[in-house]
């Protein structure tokens, strides 16, 4: 039995890991707990993030991306402004309570054209998420709000270690256009390391489906670290 609960807890991430890939993770960080993260993506992209944990259940925070920041081209920034996020924790995951965060995010993803990101802002969010312990697998459901109505769907597999299995997909339904068919949305697999409970590190493939020629099969590699004041 004690093997058995050590193998479980190895099984369990770190409590602050705000994002799956792209989606957010149903949690808010606790009263003065610190989250930073950096992601690198397409031709020397970079998209950084600090978050606060103001009290126990509201986590604050901003983010701000740019292209080919790395590297010898000229830089590509997004919009003048940094993006703001914000999220409230109405639940905590304990027995069959499950998580249930309501949020808000004005970060989108990839390139950034007439203040238009490639993969749209989630926007106004309502997510909820909980753990099927016999397999140890964390299944969330959102749905958001921007510019039209969108929802999120994740799968995150936990494996002895702190090591995550990640399958997330969004079908991009607040983007369909008149004249533009639908390409069957976003799907994201990802496998991510969590260590010292305190610094993740993380590989994704996104864009399986071809939803957007530019970023079809793009590849991102992310590190956040989350410690208290």
């Amino acid at each position: 039995m004690k093997l058995l609960l050590i193998t479980l807890s190895l099984a369990v991430p770190a409590g602050a890991i705000l994002y799956h890939i792209d989606s957010p993770v149903p949690i808010s960080l606790t009263h003065g707990e610190y989250y930073a993260g950096l992601r690198l993506w397409g031709e020397g992209g970079v998209l950084a993030r600090f978050g606060v944990g103001l009290f126990d259940r509201l986590t604050m925070g901003m983010s701000y991306s740019a292209n080919h920041i790395i590297g010898g081209s000229t830089p590509e920034l997004s919009r003048p402004r940094p993006e703001l996020f914000a999220r409230v924790a109405i639940f905590r995951e304990a027995g069959y309570v499950p998580d249930l965060t309501l949020g808000f995010e004005s970060q989108g993803y990839d390139y950034c054209h007439n203040e238009e990101f490639t993969v749209r802002e989630k926007g106004a969010y309502l997510a909820v998420g909980k753990t099927v312990e016999i397999s140890r697998t964390y299944a969330e459901l959102g749905i958001n709000w921007w510019r039209g109505f969108n929802g999120f769907l994740v799968l995150n597999q936990l494996l002895p270690g702190n090591v995550e299995l990640i399958a997330e997909y969004d079908p991009a339904l607040n983007t369909l256009e008149p004249d533009r068919p639908w390409r069957g949305g976003w799907l994201n697999f990802g496998i991510a390391w969590t260590f010292q409970e305190r610094v993740r590190l993380g590989l994704a493939l996104r864009d399986l489906l071809g939803n957007n020629d530019a970023t079809r099969r793009n590849r991102v590699f992310d590190l956040s670290i989350n410690e208290h004041f």
